[in-house]
Protein backbone atom coordinates (compact mmCIF):
# COMPACT_ATOMS: atom_id res chain seq x y z
CA UNK A 1 0.00 0.00 0.00
CA UNK A 2 2.69 2.33 0.60
CA UNK A 3 4.69 1.77 -1.79
CA UNK A 4 1.65 2.58 -4.55
CA UNK A 5 0.95 5.86 -2.93
CA UNK A 6 4.97 7.17 -3.97
CA UNK A 7 5.55 9.12 -6.83
CA UNK A 8 7.04 6.89 -9.74
CA UNK A 9 10.28 8.05 -11.27
CA UNK A 10 8.90 9.38 -14.40
CA UNK A 11 6.49 11.68 -11.84
CA UNK A 12 9.64 12.90 -9.96
CA UNK A 13 11.86 13.80 -13.46
CA UNK A 14 9.27 15.41 -14.92
CA UNK A 15 9.24 17.78 -11.50
CA UNK A 16 12.34 18.44 -11.74
CA UNK A 17 12.61 19.01 -15.95
CA UNK A 18 9.37 21.99 -14.74
CA UNK A 19 11.57 23.46 -12.09
CA UNK A 20 14.74 23.82 -14.42
CA UNK A 21 12.68 25.96 -16.72
CA UNK A 22 11.03 27.93 -14.62
CA UNK A 23 14.49 28.52 -13.30
CA UNK A 24 15.62 29.17 -16.94
CA UNK A 25 13.13 31.40 -18.03
CA UNK A 26 13.05 33.52 -14.66
CA UNK A 27 16.81 34.72 -14.75
CA UNK A 28 16.52 36.37 -17.85
CA UNK A 29 14.10 38.62 -16.53
CA UNK A 30 16.11 39.32 -13.46
CA UNK A 31 19.04 39.80 -15.18
CA UNK A 32 17.48 42.78 -17.02
CA UNK A 33 16.15 44.37 -14.11
CA UNK A 34 19.49 44.60 -12.73
CA UNK A 35 21.44 45.82 -15.81
CA UNK A 36 19.06 48.48 -15.83
CA UNK A 37 19.49 49.71 -12.12
CA UNK A 38 23.39 49.37 -12.94
CA UNK A 39 22.92 51.62 -16.23
CA UNK A 40 20.85 54.14 -13.71
CA UNK A 41 23.47 54.44 -10.78
CA UNK A 42 24.75 57.63 -11.09
CA UNK A 43 21.76 59.57 -12.99
CA UNK A 44 21.40 61.68 -9.29
CA UNK A 45 24.10 63.46 -7.29
CA UNK A 46 22.95 64.87 -3.71
CA UNK A 47 25.65 66.61 -2.17
CA UNK A 48 25.18 67.02 1.28
CA UNK A 49 26.79 69.93 3.87
CA UNK A 50 26.48 70.43 7.32
CA UNK A 51 24.74 73.45 8.94
CA UNK A 52 27.77 74.27 11.05
CA UNK A 53 31.07 73.02 10.15
CA UNK A 54 30.46 73.20 6.40
CA UNK A 55 31.83 69.67 5.91
CA UNK A 56 30.68 68.00 2.80
CA UNK A 57 29.12 64.41 1.81
CA UNK A 58 28.54 63.43 -1.64
CA UNK A 59 25.84 60.48 -2.28
CA UNK A 60 23.69 58.91 -4.94
CA UNK A 61 20.74 58.15 -2.39
CA UNK A 62 18.25 61.24 -1.25
CA UNK A 63 18.79 59.88 1.94
CA UNK A 64 22.26 59.82 3.67
CA UNK A 65 23.66 56.60 4.83
CA UNK A 66 25.78 57.39 8.47
CA UNK A 67 28.00 54.08 7.45
CA UNK A 68 29.00 55.17 3.87
CA UNK A 69 29.07 59.21 4.64
CA UNK A 70 31.18 58.99 8.12
CA UNK A 71 34.17 57.33 5.49
CA UNK A 72 33.90 60.15 3.79
CA UNK A 73 34.44 62.55 6.78
CA UNK A 74 38.44 62.52 7.51
CA UNK A 75 39.86 62.76 11.34
CA UNK A 76 41.33 66.23 11.59
CA UNK A 77 41.85 66.39 15.08
CA UNK A 78 40.02 65.63 18.15
CA UNK A 79 36.95 66.58 17.82
CA UNK A 80 36.62 67.45 14.46
CA UNK A 81 34.93 63.99 13.20
CA UNK A 82 31.30 63.07 14.72
CA UNK A 83 30.71 59.41 16.30
CA UNK A 84 27.17 59.50 13.89
CA UNK A 85 25.85 61.68 11.95
CA UNK A 86 22.76 63.60 13.39
CA UNK A 87 19.79 64.58 10.63
CA UNK A 88 19.06 68.05 12.69
CA UNK A 89 22.95 69.00 11.34
CA UNK A 90 22.80 67.49 8.15
CA UNK A 91 21.03 68.93 5.32
CA UNK A 92 21.06 68.70 0.84
CA UNK A 93 22.90 71.38 -0.57
CA UNK A 94 22.70 70.81 -3.93
CA UNK A 95 20.67 67.69 -6.32
CA UNK A 96 22.96 66.75 -9.66
CA UNK A 97 20.79 65.72 -12.28
CA UNK A 98 21.75 63.94 -15.52
CA UNK A 99 19.60 62.58 -18.19
CA UNK A 100 18.86 59.07 -18.23
CA UNK A 101 20.72 56.59 -19.32
CA UNK A 102 23.95 58.77 -18.48
CA UNK A 103 24.46 57.09 -15.15
CA UNK A 104 28.15 56.39 -16.12
CA UNK A 105 28.71 60.16 -16.38
CA UNK A 106 27.15 60.87 -13.12
CA UNK A 107 29.51 57.58 -11.59
CA UNK A 108 32.53 59.53 -13.35
CA UNK A 109 31.18 63.09 -11.88
CA UNK A 110 30.84 61.58 -8.66
CA UNK A 111 34.55 60.00 -8.69
CA UNK A 112 36.45 63.34 -9.35
CA UNK A 113 34.69 64.90 -7.17
CA UNK A 114 35.14 62.84 -3.93
CA UNK A 115 39.21 62.76 -5.41
CA UNK A 116 38.82 66.60 -5.33
CA UNK A 117 37.70 66.90 -1.66
CA UNK A 118 40.24 64.83 -0.65
CA UNK A 119 42.93 66.72 -2.75
CA UNK A 120 41.80 69.49 -0.67
CA UNK A 121 41.69 67.77 3.17
CA UNK A 122 45.33 66.77 2.64
CA UNK A 123 47.49 69.21 0.11
CA UNK A 124 46.29 72.15 1.56
CA UNK A 125 48.74 75.53 1.21
CA UNK A 126 50.59 77.15 4.02
CA UNK A 127 47.72 79.54 3.49
CA UNK A 128 45.67 77.64 5.45
CA UNK A 129 47.89 78.28 8.74
CA UNK A 130 47.35 81.52 8.95
CA UNK A 131 44.27 83.04 10.41
CA UNK A 132 41.84 85.50 8.51
CA UNK A 133 41.87 89.16 9.22
CA UNK A 134 37.86 88.45 10.24
CA UNK A 135 39.59 85.70 12.77
CA UNK A 136 42.14 87.69 14.96
CA UNK A 137 41.49 88.53 18.22
CA UNK A 138 42.27 91.56 20.09
CA UNK A 139 45.50 90.09 21.17
CA UNK A 140 46.36 88.97 17.61
CA UNK A 141 45.88 93.12 16.58
CA UNK A 142 47.89 94.13 19.43
CA UNK A 143 50.53 91.44 18.58
CA UNK A 144 50.29 92.90 14.50
CA UNK A 145 50.93 96.80 15.91
CA UNK A 146 53.70 95.48 17.42
CA UNK A 147 55.78 93.93 15.08
CA UNK A 148 54.72 96.27 12.70
CA UNK A 149 56.60 98.56 14.93
CA UNK A 150 59.84 97.16 14.59
CA UNK A 151 59.18 96.31 10.58
CA UNK A 152 58.21 92.90 10.63
CA UNK A 153 55.09 91.56 8.55
CA UNK A 154 53.30 89.19 11.35
CA UNK A 155 50.83 86.81 10.15
CA UNK A 156 48.77 84.95 13.13
CA UNK A 157 48.98 81.70 13.22
CA UNK A 158 45.75 78.45 13.83
CA UNK A 159 46.09 76.39 16.64
CA UNK A 160 45.91 72.60 15.62
CA UNK A 161 42.18 72.72 16.59
CA UNK A 162 41.61 76.09 14.22
CA UNK A 163 43.23 74.29 11.64
CA UNK A 164 41.07 71.30 12.00
CA UNK A 165 37.96 73.53 11.93
CA UNK A 166 39.06 75.28 8.67
CA UNK A 167 39.82 71.63 6.89
CA UNK A 168 36.78 70.84 7.71
CA UNK A 169 34.92 73.73 6.03
CA UNK A 170 34.65 72.66 2.17
CA UNK A 171 31.46 73.61 1.11
CA UNK A 172 32.99 77.08 -0.78
CA UNK A 173 35.24 74.13 -2.94
CA UNK A 174 32.90 71.85 -2.56
CA UNK A 175 31.21 74.29 -5.01
CA UNK A 176 33.69 75.40 -7.07
CA UNK A 177 34.81 71.50 -8.03
CA UNK A 178 31.13 70.94 -9.81
CA UNK A 179 31.89 73.72 -11.81
CA UNK A 180 34.95 72.76 -12.34
CA UNK A 181 34.12 68.72 -13.38
CA UNK A 182 30.49 69.62 -14.89
CA UNK A 183 32.69 72.10 -17.53
CA UNK A 184 34.47 68.73 -18.37
CA UNK A 185 37.55 69.71 -16.94
CA UNK A 186 40.31 66.89 -15.92
CA UNK A 187 41.39 63.73 -17.75
CA UNK A 188 38.29 61.14 -18.37
CA UNK A 189 35.36 63.30 -17.50
CA UNK A 190 32.87 62.02 -19.29
CA UNK A 191 31.09 65.31 -19.10
CA UNK A 192 33.19 66.20 -22.43
CA UNK A 193 32.19 64.46 -25.20
CA UNK A 194 33.20 65.69 -27.79
CA UNK A 195 35.97 68.69 -28.31
CA UNK A 196 36.20 70.49 -31.75
CA UNK A 197 40.02 71.88 -33.53
CA UNK A 198 38.41 75.50 -32.44
CA UNK A 199 38.71 74.18 -28.68
CA UNK A 200 34.94 74.10 -28.71
CA UNK A 201 33.67 71.26 -26.35
CA UNK A 202 30.98 69.52 -26.61
CA UNK A 203 29.14 68.32 -23.20
CA UNK A 204 26.27 66.85 -21.22
CA UNK A 205 23.47 68.79 -20.44
CA UNK A 206 23.30 68.77 -16.41
CA UNK A 207 20.84 70.19 -13.88
CA UNK A 208 21.67 71.47 -10.49
CA UNK A 209 18.73 72.21 -8.03
CA UNK A 210 20.04 74.47 -4.88
CA UNK A 211 18.89 74.52 -1.80
CA UNK A 212 19.96 77.85 -1.56
CA UNK A 213 20.46 79.78 -4.82
CA UNK A 214 22.79 82.14 -3.38
CA UNK A 215 25.64 79.39 -3.04
CA UNK A 216 25.88 78.88 -7.00
CA UNK A 217 27.70 82.03 -6.51
CA UNK A 218 30.94 80.62 -4.84
CA UNK A 219 31.91 79.30 -8.01
CA UNK A 220 33.84 81.88 -10.58
CA UNK A 221 31.84 80.75 -13.26
CA UNK A 222 29.28 77.73 -14.64
CA UNK A 223 29.50 76.25 -18.14
CA UNK A 224 26.71 76.47 -20.94
CA UNK A 225 26.02 73.16 -20.13
CA UNK A 226 24.44 73.48 -16.36
CA UNK A 227 21.09 74.96 -15.63
CA UNK A 228 20.08 76.12 -12.34
CA UNK A 229 16.81 75.86 -10.40
CA UNK A 230 15.67 75.34 -6.84
CA UNK A 231 14.38 73.00 -4.51
CA UNK A 232 10.68 72.20 -4.22
CA UNK A 233 11.03 74.07 -0.86
CA UNK A 234 14.21 75.89 -0.89
CA UNK A 235 16.13 76.77 2.82
CA UNK A 236 16.36 80.07 1.27
CA UNK A 237 15.72 82.38 -2.13
CA UNK A 238 17.54 85.88 -3.21
CA UNK A 239 14.13 86.00 -5.14
CA UNK A 240 16.06 87.28 -8.31
CA UNK A 241 14.68 85.24 -11.78
CA UNK A 242 16.87 82.82 -13.16
CA UNK A 243 18.92 83.96 -15.93
CA UNK A 244 17.97 81.81 -19.37
CA UNK A 245 21.05 80.12 -20.09
CA UNK A 246 21.80 80.47 -24.05
CA UNK A 247 23.62 77.96 -25.96
CA UNK A 248 25.57 77.88 -28.81
CA UNK A 249 23.86 76.59 -32.52
CA UNK A 250 25.12 73.35 -33.17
Amino acid sequence: MNSASRPGQGQLLGLLRSGVRFAHTGRPRGAAAGSNDAESHGENIWVFAHRRSEQVIYSFTKQLDGFHGLKQLPFNGKKTKPAKLRKDYWSPLAHIRFQPGQGSVGRSVFQKLRELKHLHEVAWTDELRHKRPEQYTSQDKKKIAEEKEKGFDYQPIRSKQERGIALNAQKQNAIADMASVLAGEGRGNKVLTAEAEGGEKELVDVTISWANDQDKKYAESWSSNVTHSLFEAPTYTSGEPEKPVTKAAA
